[in-house]
């Protein structure tokens, strides 16, 4: 699963880019509303089909929501991009989302002894970094970065959790939110930032058990001729990018590194 939902800010007019010799996207660069003491977060947008439609006439510096888009994540240039979902243009009075569910399988096991992968500070908050495979069809995957954080106070201690239940392998679905870093370097006085996903929930993928016998369907559901008309006759859209089943399945090729999960990912906190 990957699936995103977000508010966020247009800081260019839409436009129309060729992305293979006979497929387009409408792009455009967005930012996310910063995260409690966070920064803001810059990504890049890609509708598709009728959806970049209707984006191509959204201006810049509008408020947009996007539902049902994916995460991609470019291991060359260490950068998001979203793609796909269902955009809708929104004012100051909606309420602002940012949530990214991500399923996949962890690709490393948590050295304790590795600061990158684990630490607890004085006051006793812990820090835990994991990796995630996420399918991307083709049998490729995406590579996702995330870390959790919990005080010693906590009651739900996600860290501890991610240091104690998952391994190299384990199955593991993912709610977080992404968040950004940013910071003056200290050398070079360049402003730096880091783009993060900060892990809310999680569940681990249920072991299978020897013997378990299959579940069937213990309810019928009777058909009925009286079909009654809902909201006016209007449809939901269906997908909203090009990347379906009756076009062979899976994300479109992006530049940058993806292919298999690595060994050990190095990404520092």
């Amino acid at each position: 699963m990957n699936f995103v939902t977000l508010c966020a800010q247009t800081t260019e007019a839409p436009r129309e880019v060729y992305i293979s010799a006979n497929s387009t996207a409408t792009r455009c660069l967005v930012l996310l509303p910063p995260v409690g003491n966070k920064a803001p977060t810059a990504i890049e947008l890609n509708v598709y089909g009728k959806n970049a439609e209707r984006f191509s006439r959204v201006t810049k510096g509008s408020q947009v929501y996007i539902h049902g888009a994916k995460l991609r994540f470019d291991l060359e240039t260490k950068t998001y991009s979203l793609h796909g979902g269902i955009i809708a243009q929104v004012n100051d009075q909606f309420p602002i989302f940012n949530t990214v569910i991500l399923s996949g399988r962890c690709v490393k096991d948590i050295d304790h002894q590795d600061a990158r992968a684990f630490k607890t500070t004085a006051d006793g908050t812990m820090i835990c970094n994991q990796t995630l495979a996420v399918s991307t069809g083709r049998n490729q995957s995406d590579l996702f970065n995330f870390y959790a954080i919990n005080s010693a106070e906590d009651k739900f201690k996600q860290a501890e959790l991610l240091v104690n239940f998952t391994r190299k392998g384990t199955g593991l679905t993912i709610q977080g939110r992404l968040v950004t870093d940013a910071w003056v370097d200290k050398e070079t006085k360049e402003r730096r930032s880091i783009t993060k996903i900060q892990l809310m929930a999680m569940t681990l993928a249920p072991k299978g058990q020897a013997g378990a016998q299959e579940i069937k369907p213990q309810t019928t559901v009777a058909a009925s001729d009286n079909v009654t008309s809902l909201w006016g006759g209007r449809t939901a859209d269906e997908g909203s990018d090009p990347w379906n089943l009756t076009s062979g399945g899976g994300l479109p090729e992006l530049p940058g590194q993806y292919g298999t999960a690595p060994e050990l990912s190095d990404e520092p906190f």
